[in-house]
Order: C-alpha cells, then sequence, then structure tokens
C-alpha cells in the first residue's frame, strides 16, 4: 500500500503540472469564445441572422474577418455579431492574403447566432535586444510548407506606449527572418509552430543597430513583457540626450581667428496608462542650447541661448470599437530662460511697446539686446473633442485626426517680434499683447516607419474662432530622425507656425542636430 501511494502522488506531481502547463502555453487573452458571444447584448433584426468571430487576442490587436458571398468579399469586425441574411458563406481569417488565411465554411439560419469555429492559430512576436528592451525591429513572417510570405512584421517600441499587434495564421510551422533575405539561408532565421486554436508569444532578439539575429523562442504568458491585454498598464521612458561642438580656427585663410563653442541638453520623458478602452499619456519635453564666440585677442561674446524649449502634453483617449472615440487633451510650452540677440556690428532698434509708444536703443558691436523675458511667451492649450484612429491595423504607420473644441491662453506679456521695414536703418520690433481664444480645432497626428531605420513624424494642428473660420491659426511640428547606431542619431526638427493675431507671416525654426542619447529607464 505504502509504494502505490508513492506511486500516484509521483504521478500526480508529474501529469498535473505538465497538463496546466501545456495549457497555459497556447492560452488565449480573451475570454473563451462562448463567453464572448454571451458578452454581446446586440439583438439579431428580424429576417436575419449573425455572424460571430471570436478573438483571440483582442480585436483592436487583430486583423478583421473577411466574408466572402456570391459577388463581393467584406471585412467583418472580430468580438462581435455581424448581421446578414441567411444563406452558405465562407469567413477568411488572415493577416495576409485572403488566399494565404483560413477559410470556413458556414451556414447563418435566420434568428440565430453562428459562431465560427477557430481553426486559425495566433501569433505575436516581441523584438528586443540583448538587454530586453523593446525595439521597432523588422522581421518577415514565411510558412515553411508552401514558402510563401506571410508578410513584413515590425517590433513595438512598449515604453512609448506602443502595442504589438497579432498574425492570425493558418495552423503551421513558420520562419521569421531578416526582411528580403532568401528563404533557404542558413544564418539568422528562427522558426515557430503555430497550433490551431493557439496563442503563440515569440520573442525575437535581434541587435537593434544591425539588424542582426541573436536569440528567439517561444514563450510562456508571464514572460511576454509588451503589447497586448494582460500586460502591465503603466509604461513610462526617460531618455537624455547630448550634443555639442568646439570649433577653432587659427591662421586659416579666409576664416576669422576665433573659438566657438556650442553645447545642448535634452530630456524626453513619457508616462501612459492603459486600460482598455481608455488610455492617458503624459509627454515631457525640455532642450536647452547656448554657444559662445571667443574672438583671439578680445574679451569673449556673451553667451547666447541657441535652443530653449520646455513642452508638456497630457492626453486621454476612450476607444470605440478601436477606431474612434472622445478625447480631452491639455498642454503647454514655454522657455525657460531670457531670449538676447547678439549685434554683429552697432546697430539701432525701435520697438513699438503695448502702449503704441516708441522706443529706440543703441546697441554696440558685441553686446547682446533682450527679446523676451523667462517664460515668454508661455503658451497653453486645452480641447475636447473625437478622435478618429486610421490604418489601426498597419504595422509602419499611425494616423489619428482630432476635431473639436478649444481653449487657448497666449501669454506673450511684451515679448518682441520682428516687423522691420527695408526702407529704414533702424531694425523694428512689435511688443506681443496677451490673448485668450475659444474655438474649434482639428489635428493629425501621424507616425511613419521609412526603411533604414527612419522614422517621420508629424503634427498638424489648426484652430479658429467661430467669426474668423476663414484664416484658422497653424501649428505644425515636424521630426525626421535616422538612427545612426543605437545611442546616435541624426535628427531634423522643424516648426511652422501661424498666428495671424500675431504676425500676417509664417514663423518658422528648423534644426539638424546630431545627438547621443542614453535610455535611463
Amino acid at each position: 500500500m505504502p509504494r502505490l501511494l508513492s506511486f500516484i502522488a509521483l504521478l500526480c506531481v508529474l501529469l498535473v503540472p505538465l497538463g496546466a502547463h501545456a495549457d497555459d502555453t497556447y492560452g488565449w487573452l480573451m475570454p473563451t469564445p462562448e463567453e464572448q458571444l454571451f458578452a454581446d447584448e446586440s439583438v439579431i433584426p428580424v429576417g436575419m441572422g449573425a455572424i460571430f468571430v471570436p478573438s483571440i487576442t483582442g480585436a483592436e490587436l487583430e486583423p478583421p474577418a473577411s466574408l466572402a458571398t456570391d459577388v463581393d468579399v467584406v471585412s467583418i469586425p472580430l468580438g462581435e455579431r455581424y448581421f446578414i441574411d441567411p444563406g452558405r458563406y465562407v469567413v477568411i481569417v488572415s493577416s495576409g492574403s485572403p488566399a494565404h488565411g483560413v477559410g470556413v465554411a458556414i451556414e447563418v439560419v435566420e434568428g440565430e447566432t453562428t459562431l465560427v469555429p477557430v481553426q486559425w492559430g495566433a501569433l505575436r512576436i516581441e523584438v528586443t535586444d540583448a538587454n530586453r528592451i523593446p525595439h521597432r525591429g523588422s522581421y518577415e513572417l514565411t510558412r515553411l510548407d508552401t514558402r510563401e510570405p506571410v508578410g513584413t512584421g515590425f517590433g513595438a517600441d512598449t515604453l512609448q506606449g506602443e502595442f504589438l499587434q497579432t498574425w492570425l495564421v493558418p495552423p503551421g510551422l513558420y520562419r521569421v527572418a531578416p526582411p528580403g533575405r532568401d528563404s533557404r539561408s542558413m544564418r539568422d532565421f528562427a522558426t515557430v509552430a503555430v497550433p490551431e486554436g493557439g496563442f503563440v508569444r515569440f520573442r525575437l532578439v535581434q541587435d537593434s543597430d544591425s539588424g542582426e539575429f541573436l536569440g528567439a523562442g517561444v514563450l510562456l504568458p508571464d514572460d511576454l513583457s509588451s503589447g497586448g491585454r494582460g500586460d502591465e498598464r503603466w509604461f513610462s521612458t526617460l531618455v537624455v540626450g547630448l550634443d555639442g561642438s568646439v570649433v577653432n580656427n587659427s591662421n586659416v585663410v579666409g576664416v576669422f581667428n576665433q573659438t566657438q563653442v556650442s553645447a545642448a541638453g535634452s530630456i524626453d520623458g513619457q508616462l501612459v496608462f492603459t486600460d482598455e478602452p481608455n488610455r492617458i499619456s503624459l509627454l515631457a519635453q525640455l532642450e536647452e542650447g547656448a554657444s559662445q564666440v571667443r574672438p583671439q585677442g578680445s574679451e569673449p561674446l556673451a553667451v547666447v541661448k541657441s535652443t530653449d524649449r520646455l513642452r508638456a502634453d497630457l492626453l486621454y483617449t476612450r476607444s470605440w470599437g478601436g477606431a474612434m472615440g472622445p478625447y480631452a487633451r491639455a498642454g503647454g510650452q514655454s522657455q525657460a530662460f531670457p531670449t538676447s540677440v547678439l549685434a554683429s556690428e552697432d546697430t539701432t532698434f525701435r520697438v513699438r511697446e503695448l502702449d503704441g509708444s516708441l522706443r529706440t536703443d543703441a546697441v554696440q558691436a558685441g553686446d547682446s539686446w533682450r527679446l523676451a523675458d523667462a517664460w515668454q511667451p508661455t503658451l497653453l492649450r486645452q480641447g475636447v473633442g473625437l478622435n478618429t484612429r486610421f490604418l489601426r491595423k498597419n504595422r509602419s504607420v499611425t494616423f489619428n485626426w482630432r476635431v473639436g473644441l478649444g481653449l487657448r491662453q497666449s501669454l506673450y506679456e511684451g515679448a518682441l517680434v520682428l516687423d522691420d521695414s527695408a526702407s529704414t536703418q533702424v531694425i523694428e520690433y512689435v511688443a506681443v499683447e496677451s490673448f485668450n481664444e475659444r474655438g474649434l480645432e482639428t489635428t493629425v497626428v501621424a507616425t511613419v516607419r521609412l526603411p533604414g531605420w527612419v522614422i517621420w513624424s508629424t503634427d498638424l494642428e489648426l484652430f479658429a474662432e467661430p467669426d474668423n473660420l476663414g484664416q484658422p491659426a497653424v501649428n505644425w511640428r515636424n521630426t525626421l530622425s535616422l538612427r545612426i547606431s543605437r545611442g546616435l542619431s541624426l535628427n531634423y526638427f522643424s516648426t511652422v507656425d501661424f498666428e495671424p493675431r500675431v504676425i500676417d507671416r509664417m514663423q518658422v525654426q528648423q534644426s539638424l542636430v546630431l545627438r547621443a542619447s542614453w535610455t535611463i529607464f
């Protein structure tokens, strides 16, 4: 009897954990198909039936299914009832072309819901570097038995609040390799088996600079650290950047003998909280830089700041079905230090003050002249409205469009703007007064990941008061970044502003910066 009891205990130790482990390895993030269907309380219209395609990891992270009829192929959502006339149809689930997906023949009966059996599998590929830091590395997914490419995928920078999309593919064995690599290559590849009805969590360890594969493998649910339901709801990141130069000229033909020192630093921080369908993000940016010229044999000239920017943006969005929902936002920008101009020669400045009076200042060569005090201007923005997400399933492009009501507080407090006339010898400036506005706002925010580790992001905002819709204010920010190595990038920044209540000309700022950066966390 003791031997029998020992044998039974040993059998339980060996079998029970193995069974639980096998179940957990490919477990869904979503409830069972029956539970998903039960949660959908929509009523079937009279004379019609319904189709329900279950979601494995969340409909917002998966491509929609296709429904083939006698005359057309239409897109249908996952995780909710789709109403249609009774009849026979084919439901196609695929992350690539319909020809490479899973087709399920069904029959729809009037007044009933047809639950499509899950004959496909789900695959999510997390791309990290050797330090387990997620990045947007690319790869190509190919089905091994047919050698047909499924598509090109990208990792997600989950520290920036991005989410990994899910591949829905036929069950089978798949090859993961760098884009463009021959399917028979013996280097830089990995294989993964996707079972029917299972969700495979896969990590690809890839050098973020060269794209070289360093390792790969299937993960247990607790090991996948990015992108989807059940993951951590908080994301945070802090990046510190530094760029600088020292240029010395001595006895160079055609060049003045001098030393010029320039330095700039930046801090970018982001905190994101996601609890689907709600998302709150806080972005804070600080960028400061200054330069000084030291002529040989003369006193150093005044230190002049080259960049001075503080910016913070708080955004709340709620998703209705993944594509649309309300938003609320608040933001502001300012500069922490006074702004001055360095006179290269004896110069006379004339200022029209806020009360209309004129002030004339004579400035000697090499001296600085004040344009604005610290915190001038400070621009505050708030808005509420509707946010729409386009291209949700695209792995290299994000596109958001917001329309709503906005408030603006423009605290210029007498900061000066150039309003010079070519017909006079003096340089003329105008002091700008503060003002508040209420009106309509619309914003387009997009990010495009281009080949060669190039990322372009743009933010275009239009704002107009109800009585002046024909001449809106325009604020357009662009960033083009080329990552040279993990810690080194070449960045182009441009800001184009048109504020008709301030000046009737475009205000343009541009900079090209080679920056070294370090991710603190």
